[in-house]
């Protein structure tokens, strides 16, 4: 791997971790801008930015030639075509790529949904996936797409007010749907993982996250799920999450917001999901105000994830298991990524 060192002891952790296990720390992901790098050149965020192969390389590779990846942290290529991605590869949707990828509600009603294996999206994300592929020679991993939330991607398309109206009023059409879109997420992460498998050694990754999984490895969410009851969830949401996680063989999800605290005993009954990820959601307390439902998680089996502030890391430590747990950090100096990594060492503990 081109831009760190001992890949192979961090992947010795990062497979620990899946496994509930500990080598000789807890799993920590550190970066920091390289001493003497410079700052990254400007790249405009137009469609361009997102879509064109080449100009994704060239941003993201001028990253990583200024990021320093300490403790478990990788350089990994992001294959971002929005979130709740696969929305766009149904027909007649309509989405803009400028700044963002942003979906524009066009589904009058679920029962109207149809699969489009010729959409723009669809085949951008296969076309990314493959140039990615043939550029990264073994310097970088590649992510799975941001292709998650069958439930987001609907409401992407009708409009959550829509979609809650029809889940209460139309459930059977809203079951077909997300039975559409489940297909058209399966269909898309096979495909991406045949692409990307030999370059991730076997192995799966989700860039934002940084995790790496030796088998096939993706995430799964619904963030519309802090607008819905914990019935309407378990209706609508968890028979989804139950298929991926029975498809995939590391799954994890993506838990953002506290209001989905009111979910947590499903996700925690569903045998298939590996870790959670736990999102510190701006202008919420921050996670360490959630040391019980945190240990909560982890007393349940699953792996934990937190992106937290090298402030929080030790407070974290201190309350939680170090097997099974993984640290996301980003602090300013290749100085206090390294003096983080040895503090994190010291603090380790079963």
């Amino acid at each position: 791997m081109r831009y760190r060192e001992d890949w192979e002891k961090s992947k010795a952790r990062q497979a620990a971790f899946w496994n509930g296990e500990i080598l000789d720390r807890c799993c920590v992901s550190i970066m920091a801008p390289r001493d003497g790098a410079g700052s990254a050149p400007s790249f405009t965020r137009d469609e361009a930015y997102y879509t064109d192969p080449q100009a994704v390389i060239a941003a993201n590779r001028a990253q990583m030639e200024r990021t320093y990846y300490a403790g478990d942290a990788f350089p990994c290529m992001p294959l971002d075509l929005g979130a709740g991605g696969h929305a766009g590869f149904f027909k007649g949707e309509r989405h803009y790529i400028r700044d963002t990828v942003w979906f524009f509600p066009s589904l009058k009603h679920p029962d109207d949904l149809e699969f489009d294996e010729a959409s723009p999206l669809y085949q951008k994300t296969l076309e990314l996936a493959r140039a990615f592929a043939q550029d990264s020679g073994g310097d970088y991993f590649i992510s799975m797409p941001d292709s998650t939330g069958n439930a987001d991607a609907l409401s992407h398309l009708m409009g959550p007010d829509a979609l809650m109206t029809a889940m209460l009023e139309e459930p059977q059409a809203v079951q077909r749907a997300l039975q559409k879109i489940q297909a058209a997420y399966e269909r898309i992460m096979r495909e991406v993982r045949a692409i990307t498998a030999p370059v991730n050694e076997g192995g799966g990754c989700v860039q934002w996250l940084n995790t790496w999984a030796p088998g096939f490895h993706a995430q799964m969410q619904c963030d519309m799920s802090v607008m819905i009851s914990p019935r309407l969830f378990d209706e609508f949401i968890a028979p989804e999450l139950r298929a991926q996680s029975q498809m995939l063989d590391y799954a994890l999800y993506h838990f953002d917001g506290v209001e989905q605290i009111r979910h947590l005993d499903t996700l925690l009954s569903i045998p298939g999901i590996r870790a959670i990820q736990w999102t510190q959601v701006a202008g919420q307390p921050p996670c360490t105000d959630y040391m019980p439902e945190l240990q909560r998680i982890q007393r349940a089996g699953k792996g934990l994830i937190i992106h937290a502030g090298a402030d929080q890391v030790e407070t974290l430590m201190q309350a939680l298991s170090s097997r099974g747990l993984y640290l996301l950090v980003h602090v300013d100096s290749q100085m206090e990524a390294d003096e983080l990594l040895r503090r994190v060492g010291q603090w380790s503990h079963d």
